[in-house]
């Protein structure tokens, strides 16, 4: 391979200048996309979990004798909930999700009325009725031209919302 002469390396050096910016970019959006899709898939299934809990200790509950918290940190109570919700979001930074949970009737699902503030609380929870976990969480977006794109808040920040029903067992 012969070397080459010094026109024709300081091209390669432009073409280098002029590409290598564009790709490290491209990378880091990339590892940006990642986090963002990570902590929406960890925060969709953490919802999940937390209405399954719910649904389990409000029926519980409305028989008169609190359950026992699935992973054995005490008695079945709304506060009890949020905190099993909160601990096992593990790659969304601690107390910055705040979940909440609404038990529903059927009709209050159709009508659009679940998250309302008279429906807050696992101790409503009867037959039939529906628990729902819902969650929101603003993800930075680290760099300014990926938030240009996708943000959803003039901070650069992005909402990510989660949300999961289960059904009231009794």
């Amino acid at each position: 391979m012969a070397l080459l002469d010094a026109s024709q390396r300081a091209v390669t050096m432009v073409e280098f200048t002029l590409i290598a910016p564009v790709a490290l970019l491209l990378l880091m959006s990339i590892v940006v996309i990642g986090i963002v899709v990570t902590n929406y898939i960890q925060m969709t299934n953490v919802a999940r979990d937390g209405a399954r809990v719910a649904a389990i200790c409000g029926t519980g509950l409305a028989d008169g004798s609190p359950a026992e918290m699935p992973d054995g940190s005490g008695l079945c109570s709304d506060t009890a909930i949020e905190n099993y919700i909160t601990n096992h979001l593990v790659t969304v930074p601690a107390g910055s999700v705040s979940p909440q949970i609404f038990v529903c009737t059927a009709q209050d699902v159709q009508s659009g009325n679940c998250n309302a503030t008279h429906n807050m609380g696992i101790l409503n929870c009867q037959a039939k009725a529906l628990v729902e976990v819902d969650m929101n969480y603003s993800q930075p977006l680290y760099l300014p031209l990926i938030a240009n794109v996708f943000q959803t808040n003039s901070n650069g920040t992005m909402n990510l919302k989660a949300s999961a029903q289960a059904t009231c067992e009794q």
